[in-house]
């Protein structure tokens, strides 16, 4: 069974109460499936820091904010499946608002 390593940042990480977790997954499943598993343990707050909402275009969006081993999900060169994308043994996903900073 792959282990998948989550770090949560900002409001993910107040709703799960740590900062990093390791989870045993079974073999073969999707990004998609494991966010699903996350809200289904977490809640459905946890469901809406996961995830950015809106209107583009007049359509309806949802994409994930998050980063698999340190790349965005929707960056369709790294992952062409986007959230299809199969996790595989030692995956490290990064949950919540990730900012960042500069030196002054």
């Amino acid at each position: 069974m792959p282990t998948i390593t989550c770090k949560y940042f900002t409001t993910v990480l107040d709703i799960a109460k740590k900062d990093l977790e390791t989870v045993q997954v079974k073999d073969g499943v999707t990004v998609e499936e494991f966010l699903d598993m996350l809200i289904e343990k977490y809640g459905e707050k946890f469901g809406r820091h996961i995830y950015a909402e809106g209107m583009l275009d007049g359509k309806p969006y949802k994409t994930p904010n998050i980063y698999l081993n340190k790349s965005r999900i929707q960056w369709v060169q790294d992952f062409p499946d986007g959230l299809k994308t199969r996790l595989k043994d030692g995956d490290v996903l990064w949950l919540g608002l990730i900012i960042g900073g500069g030196n002054t």
